[in-house]
């Protein structure tokens, strides 16, 4: 069974000049399915993932895959809920 994490990586400044390549890859990570949501702060010195995983080890290979600096220490955090969207308390209305 899979649970939820929230990932809080510290950026620093070398962030920066990766910031489209990081775009890219966190999108794809979206696309792929490999994590829920991310959320980067406007001054580029904090971001927010909330993915699923079977244990803590898949979050490090997880984190082994981003631009970030090896040096920054993540605060990784297992959730007991987490609800992403409206969506999921109401049905979709069909026009039949």
């Amino acid at each position: 069974m899979k649970d939820i994490f929230l990932i809080e990586i510290e950026l620093n400044y070398a962030f920066r000049n990766r910031m489209e390549s990081a775009s890219y890859l966190l999108n794809q990570m979206l696309a792929d399915g490999k994590i829920q949501t991310y959320g980067i702060s406007d001054d580029l010195g904090r971001m927010w993932i909330t993915t699923m995983a079977g244990s803590e080890f898949e979050i490090w290979e997880l984190l082994g895959h981003l631009p970030v600096e090896s040096a920054m220490e993540p605060l990784v955090t297992r959730m007991l809920t987490y609800n992403q969207s409206i969506d999921l308390q109401f049905p979709a209305v069909s026009m039949n």
